[in-house]
């Protein structure tokens, strides 16, 4: 356990020294979340001694046992974990001050005055750095002692943060809100540094926690939560009355929170609904699928080429050698089936790979897709490097959608659709056949289920609702160019699912949320917008690999392979107690 508390404190000080190298603590530190003393940057700062104690006393298992420190031994590796990171810290800042400020930042560009500022606290170096020291042994001993404090407790003190924190990072979007529906916010909101007041930091804390030990007692009592509670039919109607809520909140954002949130929740939509088609083919079906940005590009340069967009030559605008001139509604429908035809048709030389050959193989593809568009054999088409220019406005009863409220609607609608298509495909005969297939294909094919049909059914499902995706950047955009579709697109769709959790449908919404919607709201972390992506990623893998809100099945087969592991490792263990004693008896004889 010794072991395990230094080399968290070590992660923790490498992600403090990296956060610090890289300008967040100094570039979110403009950011208050309460009053004028809590920001990002601090918030940030203090995080990873706390977070890293809070790890290294969590649950191993040792030799087949389950070891668990007591709170005494939970405190001082804790203590431990904290210590280490704050001393990797004060090293960093006296390595700083060994080598020169000015040295260090023609390397380190973001290593200022401001950076050593925040880092010791104002103080100077002597007396910042046992601060950071003697400040990571007190929050190390914390986090070892929270990590033992009983579940009911620990969960809604950490569900109260939560909401804290992100009504804080949301202070460009909630207090317009309120302004718009004329309720007074300054109790809530200040407006000199636009964070949380302390009240109301307060009041948010106390409320979302009683909320949340309410939820958590109701569920330890029965077993579920109260909107799970009741006969069949009564959770139906709950849930239908749910999903109209959030419909019909959705429907409202536009005017409650203003042009700027309707831009950001239109980039969240395109995202969200490639993500969906992602879902269906790796968090259904269970085939990890890297290329997908292919089907956005798919999509896109579809609808373009069918609606009458035009080239970008050096004599001007022209149309291309293809183009339909068909009406935008008309166009969607055929991008839908080719998105499905063109996904079938990918499907059919991969029938035999799965795993990583698979991803390698649906890689290549995503390539091929943005070479064969910048290609000079299909220049006349797509209009090579320069794209497509002036795809349509998606008019419908003389309202055009390019306009950021007007967009928000027209793919509000084609995520509802596919949520709901998603839904209904889970619990569907389908969808169980996809989910025999993501747990043993051979076993499944044993029994019965065509595998290569459902296969290319994910491909041509997925595959649809990717390529609306795609139209709908189009016309969100106005252009369409090679340079939108890259593989980083592909691993952006990916993060989301896998961040939301595979094959959960409220996860995939969750996590382009997140993801997509954060990053886009508060400025200070659009720059770190990919670091985010891979933290995120990492931590999802090791701490929730089932996601911020799992599919139920996948949950359980988690749940169920990391008991039968537990269980074989105990097994392995007894028998080498057997063969140990048996040994003594022998050496003794």
């Amino acid at each position: 356990m010794v072991r395990a508390g230094a080399k968290a404190g070590l992660l923790g000080g490498a992600v403090l020294l990296y956060a610090a190298a890289v300008g967040m603590l100094v570039r979110l530190d403009e950011l208050h979340l309460v009053g004028t003393q809590v920001t990002l940057g601090r918030v940030l700062l203090v995080l990873p001694p706390f977070v890293a104690a809070f790890l290294a006393v969590r649950p191993r298992v040792v030799g087949g046992r389950v070891e668990q420190p007591g709170p005494p031994a939970a405190l001082a590796i804790g203590a431990l974990a904290g210590g280490v990171t704050g001393a990797v810290g004060a090293g960093g800042l006296a390595l700083v001050d060994a080598i020169g400020l000015d040295r260090v930042r023609s390397v380190f560009v973001a290593v200022s005055p401001a950076l050593v500022e925040t880092m010791t606290f104002g103080r100077g170096l002597g007396l910042g750095a046992a601060i950071l020291v003697l400040g990571g042994l007190g929050l190390g001993a914390v986090g070892g002692i929270w990590r033992r404090v009983r579940h009911g407790l620990r969960r809604p003190v950490e569900v109260g943060l939560l909401t804290v924190f992100v009504l804080g990072m949301l202070q460009r979007v909630v207090p317009f809100m309120l302004d718009e529906l004329r309720i007074e916010r300054d109790w809530l909101y200040s407006r000199v540094t636009r964070g949380l007041t302390w009240v109301g930091a307060v009041v948010v804390l106390v409320v979302a926690t009683a909320a949340a030990a309410y939820v958590l007692d109701r569920r330890e009592r029965h077993g579920r939560a109260p909107l799970e509670e009741g006969r069949p039919e009564v959770r139906g109607v709950r849930r239908l009355v749910l999903a109209g809520i959030v419909v019909a909140f959705f429907a409202a954002l536009p005017q409650l929170a203003g042009s700027i949130v309707s831009e950001i929740m239109g980039t969240v939509g395109v995202f969200l609904l490639l993500a969906l088609g992602l879902n269906i083919v790796t968090g259904y079906a269970g085939m990890l699928h890297l290329g997908f940005s292919a089907f956005f590009l798919l999509g896109a340069y579809s609808i373009a080429l069918l609606t009458g967009a035009n080239l970008v030559t050096a004599f001007g605008l022209v149309a291309p050698r293809f183009s339909a001139h068909l009406d935008f509604y008309v166009a969607l429908v055929l991008v839908v089936l080719i998105g499905a035809a063109v996904g079938a048709l990918l499907a059919a030389p991969v029938l035999r790979l799965r795993g990583d050959y698979l991803a390698i193989v649906t890689l290549a593809f995503a390539q091929i897709a943005v070479i064969l568009a910048t290609s000079s054999w299909l220049q006349p088409i797509t209009g090579g490097p320069q794209g497509l220019r002036d795809v349509t406005k998606a008019p419908l009863l003389g309202i055009g959608f390019r306009s950021a409220e007007n967009f928000y609607y027209l793919v509000l609608v084609a995520c509802v659709l596919a949520v709901y298509v998603s839904w209904r495909l889970a619990w569907s005969r389908t969808g169980r056949a996809w989910n025999a297939m993501r747990e043993d294909e051979q076993v499944a094919e044993a029994m019965g289920v065509p595998t290569g049909r459902y296969k290319m059914l994910g491909f041509a499902i997925g595959g649809a609702i990717g390529a609306i995706g795609g139209a709908m950047f189009a016309v969100k955009v106005g252009t369409v160019q090679p340079g939108s579709f890259e593989i980083i697109q592909s691993i952006t769709i990916l993060a989301v699912v896998i961040l939301g959790g595979l094959g959960s449908v409220p996860g995939v919404v969750l996590g382009a949320l997140v993801l997509l919607g954060l990053p886009g709201l508060l400025t200070q972390l659009e720059e770190y917008r990919f670091l985010i992506y891979g933290a995120s990623l990492v931590a999802i893998m090791i701490l929730r690999p089932q996601g911020l809100i799992p599919n139920v099945r996948r949950m359980r087969e988690l749940q169920e392979e990391e008991r039968t592991q537990d269980a074989w490792q105990q097994i392995f263990a007894a028998r080498q107690e057997e063969e140990a004693a048996e040994g003594a008896t022998e050496a003794a004889s």
